[in-house]
């Protein structure tokens, strides 16, 4: 038995090892039996001493040539020579990393292999030695497609496909990475049917910021490790540590001078310093962003407009551009706050050096002693002060709140594009908007998709600390657990001297609107244990306008509770409460609502009365969003138009104050974005205040919803036209026109014409103008018959009421019973006829005064027929078999419409109708035309 050390080895090298005989005389040849002692073929690969499926943890491996033993037998020379064992040695080539920070490589990775097994196949030989031509036909080749998914500061995903030839069946795949001639194995082995249509993906985590690493990934089957492939990536990186303050002294009576040190760590660059500062009697922090030099040291700044007499609290922290994405601030550790008094010409007080304090000191304790005792009689004075005053003190609430700039959540500017998700989104010119929305609806929205995950991956809740949400005091206020309010940007209640600060806590945050901070606070609907809370809110930010977008009860579960009074007053902690008037509209009512602080003192009584206007959208659907965009658009502008300029934001809440609510604000947004720059960014502006509060849109239907509604904006133009503007209006053909061909562009899916199309229904159709199925009337069914709740009649609606019309066609001979089982069913008590009956196509569906009309439930019969002023007026009474109610129908036939004689006398008889309307109205107004709505 003949044994020999090969060393000098390459990791992650095949090596082919070649045992001939060789004498005198020469090598033998292909009669050498080239096997171990067990029998396997001497094809081996170098490798580490604990194998790797022991392996617990990540293990770093030294970077050197590790030696492999080689055993060989063969039968005795016939020429007596003793063997010769040569080697042949195969490397892969050692992989250098760049000149780049932190990369130091200059190895490759260990990959196990198993003996391989091979066919018994006749060797080829080569200049006297056998090769294995089978080695092509062993091992995988390298996975394909490797390439780099997404980065952060700590972690790299990676994607690859399968190799293009498998040699057998893949059991996996082997991940490791080089670093600072370091190599490291990551676990787990990824499994082969882990993929998804043979696409692989792994997240390689726990990495340094901003460092270089070589990833390498190769399959391996049962016997064999393939070939590697390797993928190169610097990761992201962290923000800076916490700046050095050095320096808060006075510098005016209205400005302080503040001074720092660079972070002690930083990656690549510091890009900018925010410097965040408050009055101690105010919890919000204003912000100053300043950009930054990495190489200078020190940087100092002046904080003006300050106020005289007042302890302020100044921090900085410092952010850096991510080198992923450029447009992305991250942001450092804020230093340790400081202090400092602002007083009346503290500049001129000279800072005591260093020798003058501890000459001092003495006098110092002293004095300590003395004022501490001074300051012990002020405080027992200040307590008998309080307690006399406590009442009154703490009911100044009417003040305006400070005004406090943005935070600085995200630091996004939302105009500007931006890559997300490896793709640029910017500003869409109105020009092009609806062609940009065209092409998200495209395949099944799958445009939408995309943009809509992208938003929903970036607004993780664990960035934006909620300690208050979650404190166990404040959970209760909480319509939902998952809606929290957001610590950075939540409102916070004026406390009660001596009252805990987290009572100060209400489910509502700020939301910036377009180019201006705060225009809104969203919030959730009001629990029967936060009304007060709520309307504290109210008083205390100087509230004109609330918004409410859901209803009470949606679904049969409870949504939202009636913080209002029904009717008169309602007290509300301190603040009173009363209903003055209620407006219905068919999609909206608005409330007008007095709210009045009962604990001001006398000389501020005349502002203890504030007059609160809310806007209560009713025609949101329960579930989805609503079918027509519209009534929103027109509810947006005019809910954001009655907000005067002096008050303080608009509160918007739904449900939760998430979904509905985002809604609106976007809406809003991109209706005054595309009024003062002529386009728009949703994508963007939705991004940037959902740092400000967690869920705004919720559902990517919503997001959806925002786009569609945007192009009828922009297509519809102003649909609301003032009384004085409608002379010019009419004479401008044009735009009738264009509005006109706008109405009638619109091509329903054949989905929402289900039951008019339906075979047994098509004998109650005039024309092809048939009722859309969502808006459609439905008659009372009849058991067992199909199609008897069908009627050619739609709902729509008018000023006052959501279903305040009903449109049809001139009955049928066949839907006489059915138009009038349609008045009865709904209660309609006036009925519009704009054309007239012949004895042809249109004939005459209502009886003569001499011969009733009968079906199985009622009678009708006629009262009386009168002629005014162009127009016949008819008079019913439809009776009940069954009982004693009966109905009133009075018909207005004018079958001169619309060619009246003059516009006045068209006019006179909408006045009519509406004067009729106004003494019976308990159901709508029915109109009949010839073929459904065309003259309506």
């Amino acid at each position: 038995m003949k044994t020999r050390l090969l060393t000098t080895l390459t990791w992650l090298a095949l090596v082919q090892v070649l045992v001939v005989l060789v004498n005198h005389r020469g090598c033998a040849l292909a009669t050498v039996n080239l096997t171990e002692s067990n029998g396997s073929t001497p094809y081996v690969v170098s490798e580490p001493e604990i194998p790797y499926e022991e392996l617990e943890e990540p293990r770093v491996l030294p970077l050197q040539a590790l030696p492999v033993s080689v055993k060989a037998s063969s039968s005795e020379s016939p020429n007596g020579a003793d063997a010769d064992i040569r080697n042949k040695h195969r490397f892969n080539q050692n992989i250098h990393g760049p000149d780049q920070p932190h990369a130091d490589i200059n190895t490759v990775l260990k990959v196990i292999l198993e003996e391989p097994e091979i066919n018994d196949e006749p060797f080829t030989t080569t200049h006297g030695y056998p090769t294995f031509s089978a080695y092509d036909n062993i091992v995988p080749s390298k996975p394909l497609n490797l390439s780099v998914l997404e980065v952060t500061s700590t972690t790299i995903k990676i994607t690859w496909r399968e190799p293009e030839k498998l040699n057998g069946a893949i059991h996996g795949y082997r991940v490791y990475y080089v670093h600072q001639n370091q190599t490291l194995l990551h676990l787990p082995i990824l499994k082969a049917d882990a993929a998804v249509n043979s696409v692989y993906t792994y997240t390689l985590s726990n990495l340094k910021p901003y460092t270089d690493y070589k990833i390498i990934v190769a399959a391996f089957t049962k016997k064999f490790d393939g070939e590697p492939s390797e993928v190169s990536q610097r990761t992201d990186i962290s923000g800076p540590s916490a700046p050095k303050v050095v320096n808060l002294t006075c510098h005016s009576q209205h400005e302080l001078l503040f001074g720092w040190h660079i972070p002690q760590t930083y990656y690549n660059t510091i890009d900018y310093y925010i410097i965040s500062y408050r009055n101690l009697e105010h919890s919000e922090y204003k912000d100053i962003r300043l950009s930054a030099n990495s190489s200078i040291v020190e940087t100092s700044m002046i904080i003006p407009n300050l106020t005289t007499n007042m302890v302020y609290e100044v921090k900085v922290r410092a952010a850096s551009a991510s080198v992923i994405n450029p447009k992305q601030i991250i942001l450092g550790s804020y230093s340790e706050p400081k202090k400092i008094s602002l007083q009346l010409h503290c500049e001129k007080i000279p800072q005591p050096s260093q020798r003058q304090v501890y000459d001092d000191y003495n006098l110092a304790v002293l004095g300590g002693i003395v004022f501490s005792c001074f300051g012990l009689l002020l405080i027992v004075l200040s307590f008998l002060l309080w307690k006399k005053c406590f009442h009154a003190a703490y009911y100044y609430l009417d003040d305006p709140p400070a005004c406090q700039g943005a935070n600085t959540a995200g630091l996004i500017d939302w105009e500007a594009p931006c890559e997300v998700a490896g793709e640029v989104r910017g500003p869409i010119p109105v020009t092009e908007f609806a062609k940009h929305v065209a092409s998200l609806h495209v395949d099944g929205d799958i445009g939408f998709s995309k943009e809509y995950e992208a938003i929903q991956g970036e607004a993780l809740n664990d960035e934006y600390p909620s300690e208050h949400s979650q404190h166990p005091d404040n959970k209760g206020k909480n319509r939902y657990l998952n809606v929290i309010a957001y610590d950075h940007s939540r409102v916070h209640l004026r406390q009660v001297p001596g009252q805990k600060k987290h009572l100060d806590y209400i489910n509502a945050n700020y939301i910036d609107g377009y180019q201006r901070p705060r225009s809104f606070i969203g919030t959730q609907g009001p629990l029967p244990g936060t009304f007060d809370c709520f309307w504290r809110m109210i008083w205390e930010q100087r509230v004109a306008i609330i918004v409410m977008i859901t209803n009470l009860v949606e679904r049969g579960r409870r949504k939202c509770d009636m913080y209002w009074p029904k009717d008169g007053a309602e007290m509300y902690g301190v603040i009173q409460v009363r209903l003055i008037r209620e407006d219905v509209m068919a999609t909206y009512t608005v409330r007008t609502l007095q709210i009045k602080h009962t604990k001001l003192k006398k000389k501020k009584a005349s502002q203890s009365e504030k007059l609160v206007y809310q806007y209560h959208y009713t025609n949101w659907p329960d579930h989805g969003t609503p079918d027509h965009p519209l009534p929103v658009i027109n509810f947006v502008k005019k809910s954001t138009a009655a907000n005067p300029s002096d008050a303080g934001p608009i509160v918007v809440h739904c449900s939760a104050g998430v979904g509905r609510t985002g809604t609106y604000i976007v809406l809003d947004a991109m209706l005054k974005q595309i009024e003062s720059k002529g386009m728009l960014n949703v994508f963007g502006f939705l991004r940037y205040i959902r740092a400000q509060r967690n869920y705004l849109v919720q559902t990517e239907e919503q997001y959806i919803f925002i786009h569609d509604a945007l192009v009828e904006a922009i297509d519809s133009g102003e649909t609301n036209i003032k009384m004085d503007a409608i002379g010019g209006l009419v004479n401008n053909i044009d735009f009738i026109d264009n509005q006109y061909k706008l109405i009638t562009s619109y091509q329903p899916k054949e989905i929402n014409l289900t039951s008019a199309l339906k075979s047994v229904n098509a004998i109650k159709n005039r024309s092809s103008l048939v009722p859309l199925e969502g808006s459609r009337v439905h008659l009372t069914p009849k058991p067992g018959v199909e199609g008897s709740d069908y009627i050619n009649a739609s709902w729509l609606h008018g000023f006052r009421r959501l279903r305040d019309f009903v449109v049809t066609q001139h009955p049928l001979i066949e839907t006489f019973k059915d138009f009038w089982q349609m008045v009865w069913d709904h209660n309609a008590q006036t009925v519009v006829l704009l054309s007239s009956a012949d004895n042809m196509s249109f004939l005459q569906f209502w009886p003569n005064e001499s011969e009733p009309m009968e079906s199985d439930y009622y009678r009708i019969r006629m009262v009386s027929e009168t002629s005014e002023n162009n127009y016949i007026v008819r008079n019913f009474v439809i009776q009940s078999i069954q009982d004693d109610y009966e109905l009133s129908v009075r018909m207005f036939e004018n079958p001169m419409w619309p060619d009246m004689a003059n516009p006045r006398s068209i006019y006179d008889f909408a006045v009519r109708v509406h004067e009729r309307c106004a003494q019976y109205r308990n159901g709508p107004i029915v109109v009949v035309d010839r073929y459904h709505w065309k003259y309506f």
